[in-house]
């Protein structure tokens, strides 16, 4: 019940607070049609809950039923559901709620009271019923004239939540509303315990009615609206039947947008119809993306899809297939009717006139919008298609890279850089979101340099101006790719946005706590950062690592869910023809961030003990000023600042063996850039890369114990051929693995 009023309050504000890019443009129409459902909502609900409180004191042994195989019509809105729903009524091995029950009665003490009710009034000359039809011909028909409602009608049950504000009907009084937005994606955007708790207040509906009419009867339940629930429904009733109606999304789209937009104005006036159509063809094109995704994979006696021309041409033959098909005994008596049901069906004409060019729409452009669904189904087909037969969508999904660092200016940096990249070449539609990208330019509240490294800032984005940036995108998937205020704040507006969110691990933080803060502090940065991961891990659906250590950091920290991955590489360091490799290695590079993890004075150290080799170190950090004043020392050592990805081809091409000796290294990417172009690679053990199997033959891994200078001279001493064999091998794993970590990102994310 707290719940359902933290939920009313959010409605009721929805509509009160000045919005940009309102569905409803008059702030005042819309601050009025809330204050109105502050008056009507509050009784409406005591109503609601005093009876379901009364079930769970009188009728409490309603939860013992058992729902056997239920039958769901879903389907996208405006694709024959209703016609099916009363025509499947009919069958009396069904039971299905009625438009009295989900408005008036939702509780099983309610329909006992109106039974009463109507007893009563039947004795008196039935006044009230009188009344009842007045009301509707006056100020409800008008309001619903594309779905006309009678009380005895078969109805759509998704009207039993509404004691739960979790009808997505409500939008008409909230159209700003994001949580009924988010219900409206239900399976994507809602978390898998707001899942768990919808479906469970679905089933106490269920078993109330059953328990009402007899739990002897089949429940039928007919929700176009709960297409975007397609999983949750599976998941919720492993043994439930589904009819999927299809109709083409052309006639989708103007059907349901025609059939909200009069109430919509009516209420509120002024409409923004470009802001109230993207919503609506968002959500209309996962409720068709969810239903060929989520069916497809099912038994073949489980699901089946129905095309509107398959009602159209013949009913009757339809049902007699669904039935074969979905194992429903088929009686005599119901048997003998369907012919009359496809002669009503052959020769219906829809009073509901409606155009795309009435909302500001063509025919093209919505072709082109659906055109994954076309390419899939076909909606000319005249005969009902099992779902097992049906091929699968692969979903598009909208993501939204989300990184503290600036693009390329750091490991994580690059690597994100890279995927966005690579999945905007496969058509993935992806934003990069970082501090220093010209496309975003979200407004920051606070800048100050990194600790222990003050060439990088450390940035805390507007949430508002984040917000707003995040709202225009609408994605459905959000990597934020490390600890950091842009991925704290990200991750805070994840739920409300509707998106799921993917964290990426590639530092452990907390220890390196030890090397930038001294004895008093590193157990309170330790403290603030073991915060920060529980806040992040907790909250989101995967976090990602291409390094076992950080896998396992992941898992012991309360992920969800731990996923290893592999690391991207930029297409022109594979694309670039090398230049051969010289072996022995007689020139040495080192590129990174110059800080305390990286050990770059081991480096140093070994230009002094190798005199005969040439020492080159790039990179910037707090470092700097130690390797420039060993250049003076060092004639062998040279100092090239920082570099971009386009002059690291040309450094490595120019170098035979990379060095990274870190003490904390959570994979590495420079060196499996440097395997890419060819060349050799000495890595420490503290190196993630080290542990890819994979990898460990085509690497030079120090020994322990063994310093940079040490293990340079190990490696002289090996065969010329061993090493261009290493490094001919290393070349082709670089590749595998590049390769290989997009198409692991994309169907994580296509199953996210």
């Amino acid at each position: 019940m707290l719940r359902v009023l933290v939920d009313l309050a959010d409605l009721i504000t929805a509509g009160l607070l000045p919005r940009t890019n309102a569905i409803a443009t008059s702030w005042p129409r819309r601050a009025l049609v809330s204050l109105a459902a502050l008056l009507l909502l509050p009784p409406l609900l005591l109503y609601y809950w005093a009876g379901l409180i009364a079930d769970e004191i009188f009728f409490r042994h309603y939860r013992k039923i058992r729902i056997q195989r239920p039958l769901f019509i879903l389907g996208v809105p405006r694709s024959g559901t209703t016609a099916l729903h009363e025509a499947l009524a009919g069958d009396t091995q069904f039971t299905t709620t009625r438009t009295w029950e989900c408005l008036l009665a939702p509780a099983i003490t309610h329909r006992y009271l109106w039974q009463g009710i109507a007893a009563a009034d039947r004795r008196l000359g039935r006044p009230l019923r009188r009344l009842a039809r007045r009301i509707n011909q006056s100020f409800i028909a008008p309001l619903s004239n594309a779905h006309p409602l009678r009380l005895k009608a078969a109805e759509e049950d998704y009207l039993t939540l509404l004691p739960r504000l979790s009808a997505f009907i409500l939008i008409i009084a909230s159209p700003e509303n994001q949580r009924l937005w988010r219900l409206g994606r239900g399976d994507q955007a809602l978390s898998a315990p707001e899942q768990k708790r919808l479906m469970q207040a679905y089933r106490r509906s269920i078993q109330r009615h059953l328990y009402y009419h007899g739990s002897d009867k089949r429940y039928l339940a007919k929700n176009a609206s709960h297409a975007t629930l397609a999983g949750s429904l599976l998941t919720a009733f492993p043994d439930a039947r589904i009819i999927a109606c299809l109709r083409e999304p052309e006639q989708v789209v103007s059907s349901q947008l025609s059939s909200l937009l009069p109430t919509l104005t009516t209420l509120y006036g002024r409409i923004n119809h470009a802001a109230f159509n993207e919503r609506m063809l968002r959500q209309l094109h996962f409720a068709y993306e969810n239903l060929l995704q989520k069916l497809p994979s099912r038994a073949p006696t489980q699901a089946v899809f129905l095309p509107l021309q398959a009602q159209r041409q013949g009913l009757g033959e339809s049902i007699r297939i669904i039935y074969d098909q979905l194992d429903i005994s088929l009686s005599e008596d119901f048997s003998q009717r369907l012919e009359a049901l496809g002669e009503r069906a052959r020769s219906h004409q829809s009073g509901h006139h409606h155009a795309l060019a009435d909302h500001q729409l063509n025919e093209a452009d919505i072709r082109e919008r659906f055109a994954d669904i076309h390419a899939v189904f076909d909606f000319t087909r005249a005969t009902p298609q099992p779902a097992a037969e049906q091929t699968v969508l692969r979903p598009t999904k909208t993501v939204a890279v989300i990184c503290d660092a600036e693009p390329e200016r750091n490991g994580v940096g690059t690597y994100y850089a890279d995927l966005v990249d690579h999945l905007q070449a496969r058509g993935v539609p992806v934003h990069f979101i970082a501090p220093g990208t010209k496309a975003t330019r979200i407004q920051h509240w606070l800048e100050m340099k990194m600790p222990g490294d003050a060439s990088q800032r450390v940035c805390l984005p507007s949430p508002v101006a984040l917000y707003r940036h995040l709202q225009s995108i609408q994605p459905d998937v959000m990597i934020l790719a490390a600890p950091g205020p842009y991925a704290l704040v990200a991750s805070a507006l994840a739920h409300r946005l509707g998106s799921r969110s993917v964290l990426g691990l590639h530092t452990d933080f907390e220890a390196l706590s030890s090397l930038y803060y001294g004895r008093l502090l590193a157990p309170l940065n330790r403290l603030f950062m073991r915060g920060i991961n529980h806040f992040l891990f907790t909250r989101a659906d995967a976090v990602v690592s291409n390094a076992e250590p950080m896998q396992q950091i992941a898992k012991n920290k309360g992920a969800r869910r731990a996923v290893k991955v592999k690391t991207p590489l930029p297409r022109a360091l594979l694309d670039t023809p090398q230049r051969p490799l010289n072996t022995p290695p007689a020139r040495i590079l080192f590129v990174g961030r110059l800080a305390a993890e990286k050990r770059v004075e081991t480096v140093i150290e070994a230009a002094a003990a190798h005199p005969d080799l040439s020492f080159a170190i790039a990179g910037d950090g707090p470092e700097r000023a130690r390797v420039e004043a060993a250049t003076s020392t060092y004639p062998n050592l040279r100092y090239l600042g920082w570099i971009d990805r386009h002059q690291l081809i040309e450094t490595l091409d120019n170098t035979d063996l990379l060095v990274l000796p870190s003490e904390v290294e959570a994979f590495g990417t420079v060196a499996l850039e440097a395997m890419a172009r060819g060349r050799l690679a000495l890595v420490s053990p503290g190196c993630g890369i080290a542990d890819w199997p994979a990898f460990r033959p085509c690497l030079e891994i120090m020994q322990p114990g063994e310093n940079t200078a040490q293990a340079l001279s190990r490696i002289l001493q090996t065969p010329a051929d061993v090493l261009s064999a290493k490094a001919a091998q290393g070349r082709i794993e670089a590749e595998a693995m590049a390769r290989d970590c997009i198409d692991e990102w994309q169907t994580l994310l296509e199953c996210l």
